[in-house]
């Protein structure tokens, strides 16, 4: 079962209902209205995956119609489904599990947690608001600043060991 399809069975534990259509686009795209959400079906199975957790954090957060993004209350609405998104699908041990898998290069660690470049650069990005220069993950920390991200494990008896990732 891929992650998409592991998603989908998450969406529908929560009661919601997942379905494919044709949006007549290819551009990432998907809309939830009430228990119902609607993917493009002529995405990319990793776009799938982020859109619908996306979709899934306004599942769990957002109620009514929040298209017109002019609107600050909308565009904030908005912000809180796609964190609650990036929160349903990479958490920090995951990347401390990716690294620990030799995965040490941005592109690398996005493959591993199934999301695109583009979109971990996001969560990452989300996690620097959410937890400030860094976090403790277990023995790790992961830091996001100053302007590049790497892990210290301190598992080895003590010692500081530090793996300098790809700077974004």
């Amino acid at each position: 079962m891929t992650e998409y399809e592991k998603l989908i069975v998450k969406a529908e534990n929560l009661g919601a209902e997942v379905r494919e259509i044709d949006f007549g686009t290819d551009k990432k795209s998907g809309r939830c209205l009430n228990n119902i959400i609607y993917i493009n079906s002529r995405m990319s199975e990793i776009d799938k995956y982020e859109v619908l957790a996306e979709e899934l954090g306004h599942y769990k957060t957002t109620h009514g119609n929040i298209l017109n993004q002019n609107s600050v209350i909308n565009r904030k609405l908005e912000n809180v489904a796609r964190r609650e998104g990036f929160n349903i699908i990479v958490e920090p041990n995951d990347v401390v599990e990716a690294i620990r898998n030799n995965a040490f290069a941005m592109h690398e660690i996005a493959e591993y947690v199934h999301v695109s470049v583009e979109t971990f650069f996001d969560i990452l990005e989300n996690w620097k608001k959410k937890y400030g220069t860094g976090i403790q993950v277990g023995t790790c920390y992961l830091q996001f600043e100053p302007c590049f991200y790497f892990i210290r494990d301190y598992s080895n008896n003590g010692s500081l060991n530090y793996r300098t990732l790809e700077t974004p």
